[in-house]
């Protein structure tokens, strides 16, 4: 039996996706979930489309899915991390293909608080080679990152509405900042086999 791989799991996003994100639907985040969680990382897979950068994590992206959706895959070097951020109305999905990154879960201050100040962290996480995990706002905002002082991490989101900019939140103050999305790199264009892309 041929092995589960990066393609064959791009194909069932496309299928599973091909009408977009439905809003409140638990059971389309139960099947997003089971198709990434189904796929067992290999390097091989995803060889010539990693990117490190000794500056900042960076992010490559690898399908735009129709529109429906952006699948990519972020490189994060030894001690790096993102901003506190959020995913305007949008799901994000991340499966860790290498290594081992943490999660911090904070509440929005734009929400929870009529006075900003030091952010108020909810919760610790952290996640091993081939976990899935899955947020949206409405569980909070959130930073992520690679602690290790030896070893690199690799990770795949996807994140459905796709959306172009987000909002960064300073740390001590919980002032938001509206911020661009970029790529460092782009593989959309050949993200995948002919039958995967093909409506």
């Amino acid at each position: 039996m041929a092995r589960y791989d990066l393609n064959a799991m791009q194909s069932d996003l496309r299928k599973e996706l091909e009408n977009g994100f439905l809003e409140e639907s638990e059971e389309m985040v139960n099947n997003i979930k089971e198709i990434m969680s189904k796929y067992e990382s290999h390097p091989k897979d995803w060889d010539g489309k990693e990117k490190w950068s000794d500056k900042k994590y960076t992010r490559t992206l690898l399908d735009k899915g129709n529109g429906h959706y952006n699948l990519m895959i972020l490189c994060w070097n030894t001690g790096q991390e993102s901003p506190i951020h959020n995913h305007p109305k949008s799901h994000c999905f991340m499966k860790t293909l290498k290594g081992e990154v943490f999660e911090e879960l904070y509440e929005n201050p734009e929400i929870t608080s009529c006075c900003r100040g030091k952010m108020k962290k909810i919760q610790d996480r952290v996640y091993t080679l081939n976990d899935v995990a899955h947020i949206t706002d409405a569980d909070g905002l959130h930073r992520v990152g690679n602690k290790s002082h030896v070893e690199g991490a690799v990770t795949l989101h996807l994140y459905s509405p796709p959306f172009s900019s987000c909002k960064k939140y300073d740390d001590d103050t919980g002032k938001s900042t509206e911020v661009p999305m970029g790529y460092d790199q782009d593989f959309s264009e050949q993200c995948c086999s002919r039958s995967c892309c093909e409506k």
